[in-house]
């Protein structure tokens, strides 16, 4: 080795996995968005009193294609939140995996607030396929949680800022 960073632990290399799990979850998610739009349509239609009459009178693909009240278009707003998740999920992770302890406790509320996003998402009734995903993610973030603040993590980071202390 050239330089002198030290090796991450075990639970920093497998809290950095689980972030692509989390990641690889979210794809499939945003995935599932496009191709099942039509059930996120008429999930949403039931929980809104104009969108299900006329879903009552007229059908799903009369609110979807033409529109009479503002339809919500699931599948940009997904892909966008996404890929700014992903960008600032792998910036983060870079420093992380580096010792910054900073990016740790921006992951960390990162992570937080995707949990507390998804039990919103849970509670307004997605089709069935979109609460097994929701609640698989949720288990992931405790693991991501239990990995990042790991008394080897704490170490390692603690290790990483003495050097760098040392050699300012």
């Amino acid at each position: 080795m050239d330089d002198d960073r030290l090796d991450p632990p075990r639970a920093l290399r497998l809290c950095l996995r689980l972030h692509l799990l989390l990641l690889a979850l979210g794809a499939v998610t945003v995935t599932l968005t496009a191709v099942l739009r039509d059930d996120l349509v008429l999930e949403w239609a039931r929980g809104h009193r104009s969108a299900a009459e006329i879903l009552e009178r007229q059908g799903l693909d009369y609110l979807i294609e033409e529109q009479p009240i503002a339809v919500p278009q699931f599948f940009p707003v997904a892909a966008v939140l996404f890929v700014v998740m992903v960008l600032l999920i792998g910036v983060l992770m870079v420093f992380f995996s580096n010792g910054h302890h900073w990016a740790r406790v921006c992951l960390a509320v990162l992570v937080v607030m995707t949990a507390v996003a998804t039990l919103s998402g849970i509670r307004v009734g997605p089709p069935q396929v979109f609460v097994v995903l929701s609640y698989l993610s949720l288990v992931v973030d405790v693991a991501i949680l239990a990995t990042m603040f790991h008394p080897d993590t704490n170490a390692y980071l603690r290790r990483t800022h003495e050097r760098i202390s040392a050699t300012a």
